[in-house]
């Protein structure tokens, strides 16, 4: 909830799941009102309904108790997402939202933004914002609509443009990363598709010792992205 008062969208209102309509709810419309007035914005209207009544407007009963109805998510324009910065990850149809909540909250710690496509992949919604425990709220994601024009534009552009993929014969911690940088990563399932997998400059793998053979997207991601920092800060380079 404070990272939605803190983030860029408005928060229309607070709905609280309350047995009973005249309960202190633990002192939560002073919390409200400071969140509030340390973000800058109005205080949200409270309405209170009853457990069951929270749990049938919103469809799930994963709500602890407190929701807010927000405005539509706001995705950056794709244009000036490459303008402004040189640390990307780009997924290639990753449809688990937890997993994008993961890479999302990962990505906004690292100062690096998001690419996501709009067709068959998972989108920002009630549940991603919850995987990304608000991390959303003030990260850079753009909904784009065709990956591989992207990627074009993101070299035209200077980025370097890294594919990860076990198995690849390039080990990711042998890379340099200080210069414009985009990840790609592939779909929980299938992997990196073949079109976008030609128009990385490397594709590079992590080491796996054990007996899987592949890692999580979203570690992954964040494998990739705080070796790019950590170059970046050993060379005493500017964040993304």
């Amino acid at each position: 909830m404070r990272e939605a008062l803190r983030g860029r969208r408005q928060v229309r209102s607070v709905l609280l799941a309350s047995a009973d309509e005249g309960e202190d709810d633990l002192g939560l419309e002073p919390v409200l009102a400071e969140w509030s007035r340390q973000a800058g914005k109005k205080i949200p209207p409270v309405h209170r309904l009853g457990p069951r009544e929270l749990t049938a407007r919103l469809r799930t009963p994963e709500h602890q108790g407190l929701a807010a109805e927000v405005e539509l998510y706001p995705y950056v324009d794709e244009g000036a997402l490459l303008a402004q910065s040189t640390l990307l990850v780009a997924l290639d149809e990753v449809q688990d939202p937890h997993n994008l909540g993961a890479v999302i909250r990962t990505a906004e710690a690292a100062g690096a933004g998001v690419l996501i496509p709009r067709h068959r992949a998972a989108e920002v919604t009630a549940a991603v914002v919850k995987a990304s425990a608000g991390a959303t709220e003030h990260a850079l994601v753009a909904q784009v609509r065709n990956l591989s024009d992207l990627l074009t534009a993101a070299k035209e552009r200077g980025f370097w443009v890294y594919g990860a993929a076990a198995g690849a014969e390039e080990d990711y911690a042998e890379q340099d990363y200080s210069y414009p940088t985009c990840f790609v990563l592939g779909s929980e399932g299938e992997g990196l598709g073949r079109r976008l997998a030609s128009l990385c400059d490397v594709m590079v793998s992590l080491p796996l010792l054990g007996r899987v053979g592949s890692l999580n997207v979203s570690v992954s991601a964040g494998v990739l992205l705080y070796e790019a920092l950590r170059q970046r800060h050993r060379q005493g380079g500017e964040r993304p």
